[in-house]
């Protein structure tokens, strides 16, 4: 059997815990189950980043330590989280946010990765950091063991070749850049660098992802729909490719072709949320109240704490006239986000109607 390569992307400020991070996984490593790496094992004369892009490109398992520096080096967030996306998207590696410190990590990209503690807690907010330790080394044998009994992994061959590694870094710079542009709503810039980074590599999943995502915002969803297709050619596995198609085709009122695309999502990764919320909108979008209903409440059961998901369940229980539920479900929304102002506005909504107003 061979070893699951793990990619260890950490900031400097937290070598300390990623020390006592490796110590907890020191049973992996004498079982041979695992081995890591870390840029603390770059030696002198080595080319920084051609080895840690050599190391990314390797892992079967990236981790990400999670903490308020690590989110704020636009180094990490730029480069090692980007390149470690492209490789999840790709099918060719799992990554993993381990939560060190309280940081504002619930935002794209890492957003819809499953982190370690999986309550979420952050390893420094634990009483006892050796218990929360042992919690993420249960998380990471876990994922080993699918990784392991998945039958087309294999460890990626060394590449060592300094044009290639060069063409990588340009490619994943361009989406980087991409990926700043959109979170600007400057759109048409963004679909233009991610356009130039499908030419010089056409089999990236994730920009050919992120491409489609933009021309939705821009209202090109023919175009948004062509590209998640041709996403889709490249990892006909890709639930989150399958769900952004739904979207586009919801989008351009093709109801029934978007809830066959959710529910190929859905079979995909019975365990990813989002489609089912989708599929909660789209099947209220048709009349089918109670069919909607179901389909909030699986993504509820997946993810408790999915705001959007209490929102439109709060709305189709009122729609059948079960104010009370509908409440208390508009109440758990707005507790997730009270900065939001619909869930308020909803809630306010719902209460008034209570009180007969």
């Amino acid at each position: 059997m061979k070893s699951i390569e793990v990619f260890i992307s950490y900031h400097q400020k937290d070598e300390e815990l990623r020390e006592e991070l490796e110590k907890h996984l020191a049973t992996l490593l004498r079982e041979k189950l695992i081995t890591s790496w870390h840029k603390r094992e770059i030696i002198a004369g080595q080319e920084f980043q051609d080895e840690i892009n050599k190391y990314l490109k390797r892992a079967g398992l990236i981790l990400l330590l999670v903490s308020p520096d690590f989110i704020a080096s636009d180094y990490h967030w730029t480069v090692e989280v980007t390149r470690a996306l492209e490789q999840n998207a790709a099918g060719k590696a799992r990554v993993i946010p381990v939560l060190l410190r309280h940081a504002d990590w619930e935002t794209p990209p890492i957003d819809q990765l499953s982190p370690l503690p999986s309550n979420c807690k952050p390893i420094k907010s634990w009483n006892d950091r050796d218990e929360a330790f042992l919690e993420v080394v249960k998380g990471i044998r876990q994922e080993v063991a699918r990784l392991v009994a998945s039958s087309n992994y294999s460890p990626p061959k060394d590449s060592s070749a300094q044009e290639q590694e060069k063409h990588e870094y340009q490619v994943t710079s361009l989406i980087n850049e991409a990926d700043r542009l959109r979170e600007d709503k400057k759109f048409e810039e963004a679909a233009l660098k991610y356009k130039v980074a499908i030419r010089l590599d056409p089999n990236s999943l994730y920009a050919h992802n992120a491409l489609g995502a933009t021309l939705y915002y821009q209202g090109k969803l023919e175009e948004a729909i062509a590209t998640f297709q041709k996403a889709l050619g490249l990892d006909p596995k890709s639930a989150k490719a399958y769900n952004n198609l739904g979207n586009a085709l919801k989008a351009r009122g093709k109801l029934e072709e978007a809830i066959i695309a959710y529910q190929k999502a859905l079979r995909l990764d019975p365990n990813f949320a989002t489609p089912h919320q989708n599929l909660g909108i789209t099947l209220k979008d048709q009349g089918k109240l109670e069919e909607a209903i179901a389909a909030y409440q699986r993504a509820l059961q997946i993810d408790a704490n999915y705001a959007n998901a209490h929102n439109n369940l709060a709305n189709a229980l009122y729609e059948q006239g079960k104010l009370e539920q509908a409440i208390a479900e508009m109440e758990i929304a707005v507790r997730l986000e009270p900065n939001s102002t619909l869930f308020r506005d909803n809630l306010e909504l719902l209460r008034n109607k209570k009180k007969g107003f």
